[in-house]
């Protein structure tokens, strides 16, 4: 997604932005936990419901296994035949740690400028052609699974963590305020109103970072038990329009400039696109992050591919789904999963 502008959220939120606001800076992580009785705490059952698309607000106590799995794994039906083809869903996570929303400077209204909005509600009918989905469901504000867990910038931090590396911090992601614990809301505000302990990264890289990683292995390395291969789609959103306020294509596709996908599978999928009478762009603004460079090689039988859906294709308004829209799209989708599937399954 755009990390130049932020939508501004017109969503009925579980928190109230005037307790948030009031913050004394100089209290404590663990002051500011105990403070937490005035924030509106949904349940572990709300953020377990995929129809509200409002964000969650919860405890870390209460995001702890087994009462909640940050890793959303959807599961194909028992009657649907395997897939070498996964879909992963990184960003578009509303599950916010109670703690964190009371510790951070921006309300949640400009946190969730970093979301991908319901994408998560895009990707679900793919699964009738056998095609596992991962899904994040923790805001990308919190963490972002889409960057090295080493992409850390030291000045956020106490102390420098541990997984920092020289490399990583010099990454422009980083540099830019967006690295594996983001510094700066999509409208560039500060995020986090004090200098996190070092050990935070570890925590949430625990959390959040390595149960989805895990799941995207899991189903990847099933698919290869299948076919001998496997494709990733990564499947994220953009807005309608980039930082120039140029607009737009309908789908932009990342395969890395090529190093990531098979040109046969990418022509085909542009095809499947463009037939459906939608633009296309390839590689330009959006060309892969570090799970499409993580999980797929063109020279390879590990492929991916990155998809960025344009969101006036599928939204009213911010925050906002538009029913026809969003049912055209995840029909878009399911056919992309099918011909893929039963491309790769022939190959």
């Amino acid at each position: 997604m755009s990390i130049a502008t932020a939508p501004k959220s017109d969503a009925n939120i579980a928190v109230n932005p005037a307790n948030n606001s009031l913050i004394d800076p100089e209290i404590t992580p663990a002051q500011t936990a105990a403070s937490l009785p005035s924030i509106q705490q949904p349940s572990v059952a709300a953020a377990s419901r995929r129809d509200d698309l409002r964000p969650v607000i919860l405890p870390l106590v209460a995001l702890a296994a087994p009462h909640f799995t940050a890793t959303e794994i959807l599961t194909p039906p028992s009657h649907s035949q395997p897939s070498a083809v996964v879909l992963s869903s990184p960003h578009a996570g509303r599950v916010y740690p109670a703690e964190f929303i009371a510790a951070s400077i921006a309300d949640v209204n400009a946190l969730r400028g970093l979301e991908d909005f319901g994408v998560d509600q895009l990707i679900g009918s793919v699964r009738d052609y056998g095609i596992t989905c991962i899904n994040n469901q923790i805001s990308r504000a919190y963490i972002d699974v889409n960057r090295p867990v080493d992409a850390l910038d030291n000045a956020m931090f106490t102390a420098p963590p541990a997984a920092a590396s020289t490399a990583a911090a010099a990454s422009r992601h980083v540099r830019a305020g967006y690295g594996l614990l983001p510094r700066l809301t999509a409208a560039r505000e500060v995020i986090h109103r004090q200098l996190l302990p070092s050990d935070e990264v570890e925590s949430r890289i625990a959390l959040v970072h390595k149960p989805y990683h895990q799941a995207v292995q899991a189903a990847l390395a099933t698919a290869h038990c299948h076919f001998g291969r496997s494709l990733l789609i990564d499947c994220h959103s953009m807005p309608s329009h980039d930082q120039h306020d140029k607009p737009l294509a309908d789908f932009v596709l990342g395969d890395l400039h090529h190093s990531t996908l098979d040109p046969a599978i990418g022509d085909l999928l542009a095809k499947i696109i463009t037939e459906a009478g939608y633009s296309l762009a390839w590689n330009h603004p959006y060309a892969g992050g570090y799970i499409t460079k993580n999980y797929g090689r063109a020279t390879t039988r590990q492929q991916s591919i990155q998809i960025e859906i344009n969101r006036r294709l599928y939204m009213t308004h911010k925050y906002t789904l538009d029913p026809q829209g969003s049912k055209n799209i995840a029909a878009l989708l399911a056919r992309i999963g099918a011909v893929l599937s039963d491309k790769l399954a022939n190959a």
